[in-house]
């Protein structure tokens, strides 16, 4: 079973990163990190987002500023002390990450749509297992960076094959 666990690992590890491959290039990584995280936790300081997200303060002050530019985030003075600034995701940035996820599922649902019927009824089948990974993830140190399931994987449904060259 080990093997197995080791193989499975590979497999969604190649997956993962196929979607990070495929993924627009409009944000860095750390700054789209970023957008997720402000997303879950809420308005920020700037350092905890810079510890959060492992970058240096200067760094992460380039990154929200870049956020800022494209409109995906704003600061903020903090209500209970007006002298710290605090760093929130806007409605764009929440429609960016939208959007972003919803490209990311795409590349799936295009290659799920090329499986046999027997082989989408496997994943199926898996959807437990892989909502439990995503819960285990979520426990995780550093759980706050995975970004949400998709809509779709949360509610248990499997993307239909659809399409020219489908089998059926």
């Amino acid at each position: 079973m080990a093997g197995d666990s080791g193989i499975l690992g590979e497999a969604l590890a190649a997956l993962a990163s196929l979607a990070v491959r495929r993924r627009s290039r409009e944000l860095s990584l750390t700054s789209a990190s970023t957008l997720v995280t402000l997303e879950r936790t809420g308005p920020r300081r700037l350092t905890d987002l810079a510890a959060s997200e492992g970058v240096t303060q200067p760094s992460m002050t380039a990154v929200v500023s870049q956020l800022e530019g494209l409109g995906f985030a704003e600061r903020r003075a903090d209500p209970g002390d007006r002298r710290v600034v605090l760093v929130t995701i806007s409605r764009a940035g929440r429609q960016h990450l939208r959007a972003m996820r919803r490209a990311g599922a795409s590349v799936f649902t295009a290659l799920i749509g090329k499986l046999t019927e027997q082989e989408r009824a496997a994943l199926a089948a898996a959807l437990p297992a892989l909502r439990r990974l995503l819960e285990l993830a979520a426990e995780s140190p550093d759980g706050p960076r995975l970004p949400d399931a998709t809509p779709g994987l949360r509610a248990g449904r499997v993307p239909q094959a659809g399409g020219p060259g489908t089998p059926s």
